[in-house]
């Protein structure tokens, strides 16, 4: 077991099955040293949504949060199914964090928050990245959060 994943076990999470929609799309792609995961919504080990709706009004602020853990959770699985082991992780590049919030919704940083946490608490500082956190009106399935990633791979 990696050493990132040691970490992930001490704060008390596994791994929850993946569910990928798109059609002609892959969750992810390798190309060079960078690793491209597609959108990841925070869906449970039953492979349904844990959190449905909108943020100030079908969920609070830390319920999004804790959404957007699950959605960082649900992201671990997927570099490590493309990389073999958490610990080729060089650092995480760039997220972008798109949060489905009511109008005039502006805390998204705050719920974006809760993937870049779950990054730093399992990678230390390789888990530091640049984020791009949006609004959206409405995400696909209800989601209230989806995240992207680039990956620098270790040599």
């Amino acid at each position: 077991m990696s050493t990132a994943e040691e970490r992930l076990k001490k704060v008390g999470l596994s791994f929850p099955p993946q569910k990928m929609k798109g059609q002609g799309s892959t969750p992810y792609k390798i190309v060079d040293d960078l690793l491209f995961i597609g959108g990841v919504a925070p869906y449970d080990d039953n492979g349904k949504l844990a959190f449905k709706g909108r943020v100030g009004s079908d969920l609070t602020i830390d319920e999004g949060y804790q959404a957007a853990r699950l959605v960082g959770l649900n992201m671990l699985r997927f570099i490590r199914d493309a990389l073999g082991d958490l610990d080729k992780v060089d650092y995480i590049v760039k997220v972008t964090a798109m949060v489905s919030g009511i109008k005039g919704f502006s805390e998204i940083y705050r719920v974006a928050g809760g993937f870049s946490d779950l990054m730093t608490e399992v990678f230390g500082e390789r888990g530091m990245h640049a984020r791009m956190a949006v609004g959206a009106s409405t995400l696909n399935d209800n989601a209230p959060i989806i995240c992207d990633a680039i990956i620098k791979i270790r040599d």
